[in-house]
């Protein structure tokens, strides 16, 4: 029980504080707070390691100790009251500035630097644009990112986890984490819809393509996929990665190939736009793969679980038209 001073005309003593006796207990306000927000007394239960009935225990005696409920309880859910709702705000912040606290004083004196590799259309189209939130929640790390294609080597270099496209099995000796598949989508500038009319694949035999020499074998794959395997591949413009290709593809120069996945935003707003509705599976998929001397750093933990969450809501979200 809190407990705060008090000076009398005599020696100082400690008495109880009146408002003080009334505090919820912290074990109670964590089971409010999972519950709140995973909108699930079961999920709550899951991340707490408790049984459903503690974390309704605990939710009950919350309510018994304010007077007023804070969960509908219907038959198959749970949704919270508006004295909930604006409860949760409140309580969510704290336990996550609390957690925040907590972050930096662990690591307070420390440098805690993660080194992290990626392609570098994946680092310039998608991480680069959503790094900045996990920054914000981790202040603490000092994020090293660098972009290569050469063979993965955990052994001799001090990466603690890498983004990459792979093609069959992963190694069973690293940690792969599964992101997302590789699917190309032919993409242009929305002004060359009138300069080069293309109606079908086979149109593009009269337009530009734009190739990436990290990726040669990708307009072959997708031209007979869709079967216009009469396109020439040769000609066109070259460029030494898919991002370099997008961009010139933004600005006109002819078709690229993008990864359907990457290039959402840039379809949303209105940079580039699918010229046609053929979306081609690649036997290629993303993956975070974690060094083997890293896991477990609480650095790059904090990392793999924003990008999955990332990673999950990205996928949830409709894929732009």
């Amino acid at each position: 029980m809190l407990r705060c001073m008090t000076l009398t005309h005599g020696s100082p003593g400690i008495v109880e504080h009146p408002s003080m006796s009334r505090l919820p207990p912290l074990t109670a306000l964590r089971a409010f707070e999972s519950a709140a927000r995973n909108r699930s007394f079961t999920k709550a239960a899951q991340e707490l390691f408790l049984t459903q009935s503690a974390i309704s225990r605990h939710v009950r005696n919350l309510e018994e100790l304010f007077g007023i409920p804070l969960f509908y309880r219907n038959h198959r859910a749970v949704t919270l009251t508006p004295d909930g709702e604006a409860y949760m705000r409140d309580v969510v912040d704290a336990f996550a500035r609390i957690d925040l606290a907590t972050r930096r004083l662990k690591f307070s004196g420390r440098q805690n630097v993660l080194n992290l590799q990626a392609f570098s259309t994946f680092a310039m189209y998608w991480l680069i644009p959503r790094l900045g939130r996990f920054q914000e929640i981790n202040p603490e790390i000092e994020v090293r990112l660098t972009a290569s294609v050469a063979p993965l080597d955990f052994e001799h270099s001090d990466i603690h986890a890498s983004i990459r496209a792979v093609a069959g099995r992963v190694d069973d000796g690293i940690r792969s984490d599964r992101l997302f598949d590789y699917r190309l989508i032919a993409v242009g500038a929305p002004s060359m819809a009138a300069a080069w009319p293309l109606r079908v694949p086979g149109d593009l035999k009269n337009a530009t393509l734009l190739h990436s020499l990290a990726r040669p074998e990708d307009w072959g794959v997708w031209l007979r996929a869709v079967g216009a395997q009469d396109v020439p591949l040769e000609g066109g413009m070259k460029f030494e990665s898919s991002a370099m290709a997008y961009r010139a593809a933004e600005q006109g120069l002819g078709v690229a190939l993008a990864q359907s996945f990457l290039v959402q935003g840039e379809l949303a707003n209105g940079t580039l736009r699918r010229i046609f509705l053929h979306e081609v599976a690649s036997e290629r998929t993303y993956y975070l793969m974690s060094s083997p001397r890293h896991c477990g750093d609480p650095a790059l933990e904090l990392f793999r679980g924003w990008l999955l969450d990332e990673i999950a809501t990205a996928t949830a979200q409709p894929a732009a038209a």
